[in-house]
């Protein structure tokens, strides 16, 4: 089986809300089945879409479950495994998590480590939207018909500026290794309100977050190993007491330790080209 995988980057207006887009395909010419898929947390919310006719499944709750034409994936902290038939195209929408409130008016609470088909929740534009990518034959046409579509929704939308906002981008920018305590004392508010907004937004506590967000970025940085000094200098570079340290948070949020992600490039969801 053949899989490739692309990550596109959004328009410059976009680039508050959409993290990227990404494209993955499994073609083959006997009805296999892909290896494993192991997709670790990466901080973001999820709006996915099968493109043609072919489903993915995902384990959950240690049953083999057929995903919906089009979901909403919110925020995970856990590493989500899945396998696919042949000749399936996923198209992924990755936004920040306060972009599904600033958008739609949705919290990502409501899906924390969990996922739903678009009909469930209420979403009659983005369900017509999705709608109209499946069966598109090329990436860019896809892309081309949502950023039309998020360009839109953008201008019915007021932009705003809240300390939610302000603290999930500070993190961000961080890539994970600030306290939230000094998050607290950057945005003069009190660490009590940014675990209730937290709570309220994306489900888990401003604590957590920051911990998936510095996972995601050592995910990252593991194709630049070498530069970094090895794992030691890995750890040091992502702001880890220590190695042991990154080993342990690494496995807690992948299911893997690192160099078992890093070597094993057909099971993990982004790195097969």
């Amino acid at each position: 089986m053949n899989i490739c995988y692309r990550e596109i980057q959004p328009s410059p207006e976009l680039m508050p809300y959409v993290d990227c887009y990404w494209l993955q395909s499994f073609t083959d010419s006997a009805g296999q089945t892909s290896p494993i898929q192991r997709c670790p947390p990466f901080g973001t919310v999820e709006l996915i879409i099968h493109l043609d006719d072919n489903h993915c499944d995902v384990l959950f709750d240690d049953v083999w479950q057929k995903l919906p034409r089009v979901f909403l994936a919110g925020l995970y902290r856990d590493a989500v495994v899945w396998r696919s038939p042949g000749d399936t195209r996923k198209f992924g929408i990755r936004l920040k998590p306060e972009a599904l409130h600033s958008l739609f008016k949705v919290p990502a609470s409501a899906l924390y480590n969990d996922y739903t088909s678009i009909d469930n929740i209420g979403f009659h534009q983005a369900v017509s939207f999705a709608e109209s990518l499946i069966g598109l034959p090329t990436l860019d046409q896809v892309i081309t018909k949502t950023e039309s579509h998020l360009k839109e929704q953008l201008l019915r939308t007021s932009r705003e500026s809240n300390y939610f906002i302000e603290a999930a981008n500070l993190m961000r920018t961080a890539k994970g290794d600030i306290s939230v305590e000094e998050v607290s004392n950057r945005l003069s508010v009190s660490q009590r309100q940014l675990q209730r907004v937290f709570k309220d937004q994306v489900g888990t506590t401003p604590k957590t977050f920051g911990r998936i967000i510095r996972f995601s970025n050592a995910y990252k940085e593991m194709q630049n190993l070498e530069k970094a000094g090895g794992w030691a200098g890995l750890s040091y570079l992502l702001g880890y007491a220590d190695q042991a340290h990154f080993i342990r948070e690494f496995k807690e949020f992948s299911g893997l330790i690192p160099h078992v992600m890093l070597n094993d490039e057909d099971q993990i969801f982004g790195k097969a080209i």
